[in-house]
């Protein structure tokens, strides 16, 4: 074999190398245009897709328990229970007042008169004063029902002074809800609350939320004493389905015996008229003196003594 035979059969080796390579690289074309025919992108490997949601998903309504920073205060309930409840008139067509007495806790024989009186008045007492504990139990063993009188900030806090362990509106959502909580710990058998002073605090919507649905989720309904002309209270109940009353008339505003009576026949023709009326007093004597005349005189008048708890059955 001569040097040209030599030279020829590599010429021949390279070709079908270049051919074998020819070929690879013609069926990688063809794989590349089918790619491109059939989804008209460049095939890849590996492609990462974030996939769209179909529709925007709806923002929840926040929980009024809920607290304005991540993991402070109680859990978010499922769901608020409705409490619905609407003063009715009474049996044969009777109209009721419901008597509530305020401020009560600072002594046993406060509480112990009003018992004395024999009639369905319904007590209100403060949770933060040293016989809290032992009036709440005193009328229940009478068979009576109470109420929590939350002690609330005034206007003029802290020159008015609504008690040593007060709802303040500088508290935030978690220590008002702790709060609540202990004055249920102190009064377990209230039947509902009221606010004592709050002119100022019930008119803080956000705070009023959080109290109300305390309230409601242990089956309390909430009693305004309208110590202000704020709508708060009643729109938070209306909003959440919450069990609410309010005051119609104040009976002591005055000392004076004379006013307390006319401010008692006010509350009966409000109870005709009506249908129903509340009528919140305190524990001074006078307020007593009227009770003890005037409530044996009701049903003449066609007016049935009920608690609180009647006016919503």
């Amino acid at each position: 074999m001569n040097l040209r035979d030599d030279e020829k059969g590599l010429r021949r080796a390279a070709q079908g190398i270049l051919a074998f390579i020819g070929l690879l690289l013609l069926g990688a074309g063809l794989a590349l245009l089918s790619g491109i025919a059939n989804t008209g992108q460049p095939a890849a490997a590996l492609v990462m897709v974030r996939p769209l949601p179909d529709a925007p998903t709806p923002t929840a309504q926040p929980h009024p328990l809920q607290d304005e920073a991540p993991g402070r205060g109680p859990p978010r309930a499922t769901e608020p229970p409705r409490h619905e409840g609407r003063p009715q008139r009474g049996g044969h067509g009777k109209a009721r007042l419901a008597i509530v007495i305020d401020d009560l806790g600072h002594t046993l024989e406060a509480t112990q008169r009003f018992i004395a009186l024999g009639y369905p008045i319904t007590y209100s007492i403060l949770p933060d004063v040293p016989y809290a504990r032992q009036s709440g139990d005193l009328v229940r063993q009478m068979g009576g029902q109470y109420i929590i009188h939350l002690p609330m900030q005034p206007f003029a806090y802290p020159r008015e002074n609504p008690g040593p362990y007060p709802l303040l509106l500088s508290q935030g959502k978690a220590e008002t809800a702790r709060r609540v909580r202990e004055y249920m710990q102190v009064l377990p058998d209230a039947i509902g609350a009221s606010n004592h002073m709050g002119s100022a605090y019930t008119y803080d919507a956000e705070r009023m939320q959080v109290v109300q649905t305390i309230l409601a989720e242990h089956h309390l309904f909430f009693l305004n004493s309208k110590t202000s002309a704020t709508p708060v209270p009643a729109e938070v109940a209306h909003r959440w389905g919450y069990a609410y009353l309010q005051r119609d008339v104040f009976l002591d505003n005055s000392l004076d015996e004379r006013e307390i009576d006319r401010a008692f026949r006010e509350a009966v023709r409000v109870a005709l008229r009506k249908g129903h009326a509340i009528a919140i007093g305190h524990p001074h004597p006078q307020t007593w003196h009227v009770l003890k005349r005037e409530l044996p005189r009701l049903a003449e008048e066609g007016v049935e003594p009920v608690t609180l708890s009647d006016l919503l059955h």
